[in-house]
């Protein structure tokens, strides 16, 4: 997935860099930046609360769009864009806790193990020692 999200970002850069970047605000390729960080952040299955918010702002970047207010289009669809990328932060972070929990329990229980089978073969030592 993170594969996907680095081609997707690669992307968007390269069409930006082969677009050129125009003097003036240009929230179209805004919007379509907004959206595309939409989509993976709903393949990245954020939090639902963080995803509507963004959605709100891209929606009413849109709206504002074709009203004809670019400025204003053009910073709500930036504003998305965040949402969506902290969005997507947050969900990677709390996968890498949980993959983290799960290495440390795992690690317990070895030690665990560990010690019960130095515990074994210490007595087996000192029995057979004994004989």
């Amino acid at each position: 997935m993170k594969s996907r999200m680095l081609v997707a970002g690669m992307a968007i850069i390269a069409l930006a860099a082969l677009s050129g970047c125009a003097g003036g605000v240009n929230a179209t390729k805004s919007i379509e930046f907004a959206d595309s960080n939409k989509t993976i952040a709903q393949e990245a299955k954020v939090d639902a609360a963080q995803l509507e918010s963004a959605n709100a702002k891209l929606d009413s970047a849109k709206a504002l769009q074709a009203d004809g207010d670019e400025k204003e289009a053009y910073a709500l669809a930036e504003q998305s864009t965040l949402e969506y990328k902290l969005a997507i932060a947050n969900a990677e972070l709390d996968a890498a806790k949980k993959e983290d929990e799960k290495v440390e329990k795992e690690l317990r229980s070895d030690v665990e193990r560990k010690l019960l089978y130095q515990n074994i073969l210490d007595q087996e030592t000192k029995n057979g020692g004994a004989k």
